[in-house]
This record gives C-alpha cells, sequence and structure tokens, in this order.
C-alpha cells in the first residue's frame, strides 16, 4: 500500500459532519485518484466520484484495490450526458494492469487460492467485510473488470463492464452479495459469473456479447432472475467443479434460474483463446447444465438460440469427443452426473433452427437431455445416468421439441 502525505490526504478528503465515532465522506473529482482515496479511508466511509475519465498509476496491479471493510465507492452518474456522464475507470494503456477492481484481503490477489493467501497474510487472515459499488463504467482490462475475493457481503449496483476480457463482473469465494441492474459485455469467457460462493442474489442485469453471458459453478444458494441475457455463444452456463478453477464446496446446490430473458445466444464463431474450455462449448445455446445436480430453470422465456433452448447432459458426456473428453483415471472433482434438477414453466419459442453442425447435431431442441451411459456402455469412460430430473409444464404446451436420451425417448419425470 503507497504512503501519503497530509497535503494528499486533504486534497481527497472532504469529511461531512464526521467525527472520530462516525462514517466520512471523500469525494475525488476528474484529475485525482480515487486510488489515494480509497487508501487513506476508514471502514464504513463513502467515497463519491465526479463523472470523468480516470486510470491508476502504471506500475499498479489494479484500476482500484479494496482492502477496506464496508467500503462504499459510488459514481455520480449524470443521465442525458452519455460517456461524458459516466466514471469511467479504464485501463492505461502499456501498463502491466490485470483486474479493473478488486475487492479482497489486504495480501490477497486476484488469482490466489486460499492457502496462498493465508501464507501472505498469516494466522490473522479473514474475509473482508462488506463492499458496495455503484455507478462505476469499467473498462478494458485484460483480466477481470469488478471481482470479488473473500468478501462476506458485497452489492455491485448499476455498474457497467465493458470488454474486460477475462470475466466482467466476478463474485467469487465470497457470501451474501447482491448483483443488480449491472450491464456486462466484450468477455471472452463470461459477462458474469458467480463462482465458489454462497447465497448471492443477481437481479436484473443485461449480459450480452460474450462467450458466456451467465455462469455458475462450485456455488451455493444463487437465484438468479429478471436478467436479460442474449447475443452470446451460451447464453447460461452451469457447469460441473471441473470447469471451474476453483475448489469444490460441500454443497452445491439451489442454483435458481427463473425469470429471465434468455434469447438470440447465437455468437459465432466462438471467441474463445483456443485451447480454453470455453472455446470447446458451441454457439446458439440457452441454458447449458453439465453436470450439475439439484438446481432449477423456471418461468424463463428462451428463444431463438440456433442450436439448444435448455441442454441437460452428464458433464462427461457433454465433453465426449473434445480434447477435454472424460478418460479412465482421470480426476473428476465430484459427481458428472446431473440430477435432481427441475426444468418447468419456460416458455420456448424458435430455438434449434441452426445447429453449429457436428455429432450432437441431434440435440437441436427447445429441450435436450443426454447421458451417453444410456447409450453405448463400452465407451472408454462410463458416466452414471442421471436420476430425479423433472422436466413438465414447459410451453407452448405439446409443441415443445426436445431429444432425450432416456430409453423410452421421453424427458425424465422421475423427480416431479
Amino acid at each position: 500500500m503507497r504512503k501519503h502525505g497530509f497535503s494528499t490526504l486533504f486534497a481527497v478528503a472532504a469529511f461531512v459532519g464526521a467525527t472520530a465515532a462516525q462514517a466520512a465522506v471523500l469525494r475525488v473529482y476528474p484529475g485525482e485518484s480515487i486510488q489515494d482515496a480509497v487508501d487513506v479511508a476508514a471502514p464504513g466511509d463513502t467515497i463519491l466520484v465526479e463523472p470523468g475519465i480516470y486510470e491508476a498509476d502504471n506500475d499498479s496491479r489494479y484500476g482500484l484495490r479494496i482492502s477496506t471493510d464496508n467500503l462504499r465507492l459510488i459514481g455520480k452518474v449524470k443521465k442525458g450526458k452519455g460517456e461524458a456522464g459516466k466514471v469511467r475507470l479504464v485501463f492505461t494503456k502499456g501498463s502491466d494492469q490485470k483486474t479493473g477492481i478488486l475487492a479482497a484481503p489486504e495480501g490477497c490477489e486476484y488469482d490466489m487460492n486460499r492457502e496462498e493467501c493465508e501464507e501472505a497474510i498469516g494466522e490473522d487472515f479473514e474475509d473482508l467485510k462488506g463492499f458496495y459499488i455503484r455507478g462505476f463504467s469499467v473498462e478494458d482490462f485484460p483480466v477481470n473488470g469488478i471481482q470479488t475475493r473473500w468478501v462476506d457481503g458485497f452489492e455491485f449496483v448499476r455498474n457497467e463492464s465493458a470488454r474486460n476480457l477475462n470475466n466482467g463482473i466476478y463474485p467469487t469465494l465470497s457470501a451474501n452479495g447482491l448483483v443488480r441492474n449491472n450491464e456486462s459485455y466484450g468477455s471472452l469467457d463470461t459477462a458474469m459469473w458467480v463462482a465458489g460462493s454462497e447465497n448471492v442474489r443477481v437481479i436484473g442485469n443485461e449480459l450480452y456479447d460474450s462467450v458466456i453471458g451467465f455462469e455458475i459453478t462450485v456455488s451455493n444458494d444463487v437465484h438468479v432472475t429478471q436478467n436479460e441475457i442474449y447475443g452470446n455463444t451460451v447464453g447460461v452456463g452451469l457447469f460441473h467443479p471441473n470447469g471451474a478453477g476453483n475448489p469444490p464446496l460441500d454443497v452445491m446446490e439451489d442454483w435458481v434460474i427463473e425469470h429471465n430473458d434468455i434469447y438470440d445466444n447465437n455468437l459465432s464463431p466462438n471467441p474463445a483463446p483456443k485451447g480454453s474450455f470455453q472455446a470447446d462449448l458451441p454457439p446458439g445455446a440457452g441454458v447449458l447444465l453439465l453436470g450439475v445436480s439439484d438446481h432449477v430453470v423456471a418461468k424463463n422465456n428462451i428463444e431463438d438460440n440456433g442450436y439448444v433452448g435448455v441442454a441437460v447432459l452428464g458433464w462427461c458426456t457433454s465433453l465426449f469427443g473434445t480434447d477435454r473428453e472424460c478418460k479412465p483415471g482421470d480426476e473428476l472433482r465430484g459427481p458428472s452426473d446431473a440430477s435432481n434438477n427441475l426444468v418447468q414453466l419456460n416458455n420456448f419459442s424458435g430455438n434449434g433452427d441452426n445447429p453449429p453442425g457436428g455429432p450432437l447435431d441431434f440435440l437441436s431442441k427447445d429441450i435436450s437431455y443426454f447421458h451417453i451411459a444410456n447409450f453405448e456402455p463400452d465407451f472408454a469412460f462410463f458416466e452414471p445416468a442421471g436420476t430425479g430430473n423433472c422436466f413438465k409444464k414447459n410451453k407452448p404446451k405439446n409443441d415443445v421439441t426436445f431429444f432425450s436420451s432416456e430409453p423410452d425417448g421421453e424427458l425424465p419425470t422421475d423427480g416431479c
């Protein structure tokens, strides 16, 4: 952390009726440093930032680094002013900056696991307590846009992530969060990804023009509603722990995807970096559940996704025929089947009309359910069939197209 003299302190901090026992309001204007204000803020303080373009120092790893408990970071957006009315945090060209905004305990970097953080911090390692950010546009960073790591209690409200090349808005290894009314686009991985986190509410966001619009991995109790997800290669990805960089949790269930508009996710060719898991994802998928269990996809509008509206597959089934194909002796970080999932009361229209071309084009339907175990047990990797799934009351009644690998050719209802 940089040291600051009294002149810097007075330049960035305007205390409004504050005493030692009260939170302060610090104001930042164009030409000043937001990080300087962050560095002198105390727990519970609010930083108000006026519209303008802000960059970090060339030697900084982040656009902003937050390690103070309960800090509130608010951009004063002026409506009707376009780009000039935004608080824009932009990547400094020629710098080695990685992520736009990282909120994490001091000493933990954006890519450290818990053991590495504990080694860096010592026995005093604790989660960061509370982080609130509103009204920021974070642009063109080569890794992530806005990221939490080991934060307990966070809110991302009305922010914009633009062209941050790994992930746009990325709450990871955190808990008790709200992600509401943000806009994220232009990522080569995921526009918004909840990873390794618990008790997160994702409401009213607009996610587009990325490889994956919205993703969940190794998390528990994530409710996703009233979001608009379109123009991606894959709209929503719910993936097995082998598709994540975070270790599995003891409980990874209750991901509820409901009342969302998921449409026209046909971005092709898939722009993900070659060799990545994301590069294997087929264009035209609305919702993919790959090797995950105990989740709900309900009451969504799922339209005009060229490959498939909703697909529920075993993890190894989904990788069959790719360079990542499951093989005997491979380490699986959890069961690979897809079980106890509920897909109901969704409205389907125009899905499966433009398959990407390949051996799995037979999945081009509104709904597809597929486990290789139900067909060929002589494959190199035999995957258990899913159980306890329920597909019911999807619309239009009697007119939803589907594929099922069940012996009777019908979608499973044993979990209904």
